[in-house]
């Protein structure tokens, strides 16, 4: 019904002579002033008696009847009545001087229309030249937020408020007196504030105690603003939602009104206004208070709300922001800042109604860490592959996926979880298919697990991309405690030949003794001629003992060796390590 009102008076106004220096060029005259003072009903009934005994749609006397319905309802603000007997109009029949009285009463009805929105700024386009209803164009201008123009047509406006109507007055007045005072034109202001007490529905209103608490704070008299934002707020129209807000505001910039205070009135402000711009607004207000309260279930629950009707260009800071919130959610939780069960319990909560934006997988594996940290594994394996497999659905569902190194590490977080709870043949099973994808860290977790595995063939067979030392010699360590002689052997020496410098003592008795095991003398030799000083670490002479004295021609160990036992080359490679320990920190 509005828009078609609105095309139906564009296209007019389009076609219409431009205005000149007599308004009737474009518009005509209304007598709102003189239908607000009539007896409402009784006109009414009249009028409907009238148009009962016309029938034909052509006849001029139902055309009128039409029109004074339209405008009588006009002029006592019963605007979708006014909208109803309009459209009830055959447009098709309208020339001349009957169709631009409905074209001015539909018109009025566009400037009283409400939002911001383009059917208001058209209006206020059409309305150039409209004297008589100069005051309808200012309050619309003061509505677009363009308070300068408002303020520019505030001589004429003042002028043309008495053709109007009672009802329509106390409709534009706010938003006039308003205007005057954004413009700090207080003579005006004060004219139009005086008009306030005449209208019992502006009388001690909301919008009444707003505007001069405005007033007030326009003024540098803060402590007023506050009384009256206060008074303003108990209403339940618009302005008493705007004077929450602006409560709300002047107690954050002045530093007046306490976090708590501020979040528990914006929390009323949201159950009571909802819907519009200032719906919108508060709820923003909202989800900023309620973060740097640390209520981060409000900030979150009116960020979500807030993306169900935020237009497309307004979604992306709205994720950004929710994902900050429950971003410093899982840090504060991951830093041991929150409790293991509100911990828990936020999660879940936070889990229902983000799950898949697209930062959220990110954050959340603070909780597996968490648990993994607390010796739940069980628990810390399951989520990470609660999480690994939501982010698999997201990318199957062509949302944006998460990248490759985040899929990594959440397959190395589950597989710590596994191995940490003796689970290492899943863990296997986990890492087999991706180590090669994931470099040193996964490589060296897959040797770990193969290691408590026992499976040792497959850790032999294992070979290593990542050219990292510690990588290394973690599978030649693993290799030799399983007795993998011919194994550790073969890994030590590749070691050794590919970081010479860095093949410490602890390395070299483990290669002595793996090549011994293999049956390697020349290995054994080898390793004795390169580290003479193994001779002066405790434990040595049993080796010494052990394996006997070769010729000097051929040596310094002889050939004529007792194989020793596991038991006594353990004790000698703690010896040495404990050596090499406190030589490498001094």
């Amino acid at each position: 019904m509005k828009h078609l009102h609105n095309i139906v008076l564009g296209l007019s106004l389009l076609l219409a002579p431009a205005a000149t220096a007599e308004e009737g060029a474009v518009f005509a005259p209304l007598s709102l002033a003189e239908q607000g003072e009539q007896d409402f009903l009784a006109t009414r009934e009249a009028l409907m008696t009238q148009l009962a005994e016309v029938s034909a749609p052509e006849d001029p006397a139902r055309t009128e009847v039409l029109l004074g319905l339209a405008e009588l309802h006009l002029a006592w603000m019963m605007r979708p009545e006014a909208a109803g007997f309009l459209e009830a109009l055959d447009a098709e029949i309208l020339t001349g001087d009957a169709a631009r009285r409905p074209r001015t009463l539909s018109l009025a009805l566009a400037l009283l229309g409400g939002g911001a929105g383009g059917d208001l700024g058209q209006a206020v386009s059409w309305s150039v030249g409209w004297g008589q209803g100069q005051a309808l164009r200012a309050a619309a201008f003061a509505r677009l937020g363009a308070v300068e123009e408002a303020a520019r047509l505030m001589p004429r406006t003042w002028e043309s408020l008495a053709d109007l109507s009672p009802a329509i007055q106390a409709a534009v007045l706010p938003d006039l007196l308003e205007a005057a005072l954004e413009a700090e034109d207080w003579e005006v202001a004060q004219a139009l504030a005086a008009q306030f007490p005449d209208h019992a529905e502006l009388r001690d209103g909301p919008a009444y105690r707003y505007l001069l608490a405005r007033a007030s704070e326009v003024s540098g008299d803060l402590l007023m603003a506050f009384e009256g934002y206060v008074q303003a707020a108990q209403g339940r129209d618009a302005y008493a939602q705007r004077a929450r807000l602006a409560l709300v505001r002047m107690g954050r910039e002045t530093e007046t009104l306490p976090g708590q205070d501020a979040l528990s009135l914006l929390k009323t402000a949201r159950w009571m206004w909802s819907g519009d711009a200032l719906g919108r607004e508060g709820a923003q207000l909202l989800a900023e208070v309620a973060a740097e309260q640390g209520d981060t279930d409000t900030a979150l629950w009116a960020l979500h709300n807030l993306l169900r009707t935020a237009p497309e260009e307004e979604t992306d800071a709205l994720r950004a922001q929710a994902r900050a919130i429950y971003g410093a959610f899982y840090a504060a939780g991951a830093a041991g800042e929150i409790d293991l069960g509100p911990f828990l319990e936020g999660h879940t909560r936070i889990s229902a109604r983000w799950r898949f934006d697209p930062g959220f997988v990110g954050h959340a594996m603070a909780v597996p860490q968490r648990l993994l940290d607390t010796g739940m594994t069980a628990l810390a394996a399951r989520e990470y592959r609660a999480l690994r497999e939501m982010a698999q659905t997201l990318e199957r569902g062509g949302a944006t996926a998460p990248d490759a190194s985040l899929m990594a590490r959440l397959r190395r977080g589950e597989a710590r979880a596994l191995l940490a709870g003796g689970q290492a043949d899943a863990a296997v099973d986990l890492l087999s298919g991706y180590a090669d994808d994931q470099g040193a860290e996964a490589e060296a977790l897959l040797v770990e697990a193969l290691a408590q595995a026992g499976r040792s063939d497959e850790l032999a067979a294992l070979r290593l991309r990542a050219q990292d030392m510690d990588l290394r010699r973690s599978r030649a360590v693993a290799l030799y405690e399983t007795g993998k002689w011919g194994a550790a052997r073969h890994a030590y020496l590749e070691m050794w030949e590919a970081h010479p410098q860095q093949f410490a003592f602890a390395d070299a008795t483990r290669l002595t003794l793996a090549a011994y095991q293999a049956g390697d003398s020349a290995t054994v030799a080898r390793a004795a001629t390169a580290f003479p000083a193994l001779a002066d670490l405790p434990g040595w002479a049993e080796i010494a003992t052990g394996l006997g004295t070769r010729p000097a021609e051929e040596g310094p160990l002889g050939s004529d060796v007792m194989r020793l036992s596991m038991e006594s080359a353990d004790r000698i490679l703690d010896a040495v390590t404990k050596v090499t320990d406190v030589k490498e920190s001094q």
